[in-house]
């Protein structure tokens, strides 16, 4: 059965050695999510604001550092306070103290490890793990999970099909049967939708 999904998502590669506030070690890619995104500045300070993927904000008022990442620009800061203010929260970076320094961070995802992301409750899974899905009909593998993408009602799954074609598939219980995360494979109810 599927559910809502947060919209925390992805994994990293290496970051600089050179920064404001770095923090020296950090997880494996692998077990990073992407948390939000910094759309803005706030005020004087130097604070961004940050909009959540998941919709939520609590998991992002505790954290103390992260990774910014921007293309292939990338940073592991350390955070002097993060405060909400919906739909996010308000972040000061060590070190940034004026709108000009923290300009440079629009557009920056944030990173952090997989047990700091926003809480799943039953039926709910990160689109990272979607990511790394099959997707099947019965016996028959239709295809793989390329990405998901936020739709009007309901997410969609970009299924990569065998013969190379492209297929947007809603992550809705009309259309997605059983997930299985441990053997990465989702089932389809129907097959029309890729045929």
């Amino acid at each position: 059965m599927t559910g809502r999904l947060p919209h925390d998502s992805g994994h990293m590669g290496m970051a600089d050695d050179k920064g404001h506030g770095e923090v020296v070690s950090r997880p494996r890619a692998a077990e990073l999510l992407t948390v939000g995104v910094v759309t803005g500045t706030h005020g004087v300070g130097g604070e961004l604001k940050v909009k959540s993927y998941s919709g939520f904000s609590d998991h992002l008022l505790v954290l103390r550092n992260a990774l910014f990442r921007k293309g292939q620009a990338e940073k592991e800061l350390q955070l002097e306070s993060v405060r909400p203010q919906p739909p996010g929260v308000i972040v000061k970076i060590t070190g940034i103290e004026t709108p000009e320094q923290a300009r440079r961070f629009i557009g920056y995802e944030i990173w952090v490890p997989r047990p700091q992301a926003a809480r799943l409750l039953e039926g709910e899974y990160y689109a990272a793990d979607l990511c790394l899905c099959s997707v099947w009909f019965g016996e028959e593998e239709i295809g793989s999970v390329r990405s998901v993408l936020e739709g009007a009602s309901a997410d969609l799954l970009e299924v990569q099909g065998k013969a190379g074609r492209t297929f947007l598939v809603p992550f809705s219980d009309h259309f997605i049967g059983d997930v299985e995360l441990e053997k990465r494979k989702i089932y389809l109810r129907g097959d029309e939708i890729v045929r």
